[in-house]
């Protein structure tokens, strides 16, 4: 028993710290983990740095020395709906298909054949 004991003692010393090296707080299984996480965090940051920039952007070009004025309009008409009273708004189904497949008539609807078709005529009023 004395001859095996040593043995015993430094091989369950040894098996302790191998263990704790590899599932420990800061083991080989940790250090995995942390990286995989500095991986995902890495990404974040890119992301985040991506929409910075676009956003720096745009802010650029709402400066009073860089802004223009068409933009401007476009962006009042498409974020608040607002319109001209001399604009005429057109509606269409995106849905439908644009053009009849080469080789097919084009498939008769109850649609106008153009915008022109829909208007009212110069001596009658729209209705409202």
């Amino acid at each position: 028993m004395r001859q095996i004991a040593p043995q015993i003692f430094w091989g369950c010393l040894v098996s302790y710290f191998a263990f704790h090296a590899v599932q420990g707080d800061r083991g080989v299984v940790a250090w995995l983990q942390m990286r995989q996480q500095l991986a995902a965090l890495d990404h974040q940051l890119d992301d985040a740095r991506t929409e910075r920039q676009r956003l720096e952007k745009q802010v650029a070009l709402m400066r009073a020395e860089s802004l223009d004025p068409d933009m401007l309009d476009e962006q009042v008409r498409r974020v608040l709906g607002y319109t001209d009273p001399r604009d005429r708004v057109e509606f269409y189904d995106a849905s439908a298909a644009l053009q009849a497949p080469t080789g097919e008539a084009p498939a008769k609807t109850d649609a106008p054949a153009s915008v022109l078709d829909v208007l009212p005529d110069q001596g009658t009023p729209a209705p409202r």
